[in-house]
């Protein structure tokens, strides 16, 4: 059983070492809290919820790379060596404040980079964060 939050957004931007590499049109993050009830014997409720280990993880789509910069942070193998940083624009809160999500230590778990002859790449990666953070703008 788990306790899942979900935010999406939009105008998604992925920094390596303060250098923005990657923008995306789509973003979709999931908060899962891993909770387990604990019953006693006999008994129809829950005695005590527990909390697990949080995991986040989330989905980027189309994503927009600049080639040049994916050949800095990318080595033999193609795919992202550093931990990164995303954050994304997820509602607007009133007519002129919105509300950004960030995500930090993140790290690509599955997706594929095909590189085209025009250098603009599209693609749907997942990821994993170590920690997530919320930020109003006015």
């Amino acid at each position: 059983m788990a306790d899942v939050k979900i935010y999406k957004g939009w105008e998604g931007h992925i920094f390596i070492n303060g250098t923005e590499v990657m923008c995306c049109e789509s973003v979709s993050v999931e908060i899962a809290r891993n909770l387990e009830p604990y019953y006693c014997v006999g008994s129809k409720d829950p005695y005590y919820i527990s909390e697990g280990n949080r995991e986040i993880t989330g989905s980027i789509s189309k994503a927009l790379v600049n080639v040049f910069y994916l050949r800095l942070v990318t080595g033999e193998s193609g795919t992202f060596q550093e931990p990164f940083d995303l954050y994304f624009r997820a509602g607007a809160l009133t007519a002129t404040q919105y509300l950004w999500i960030y995500c930090y230590g993140c790290k690509f778990e599955t997706g594929s980079i095909d590189i085209p002859q025009d250098g603009v790449l599209k693609e749907d990666y997942d990821f994993r964060a170590t920690s997530i953070a919320t930020y109003s703008t006015d």
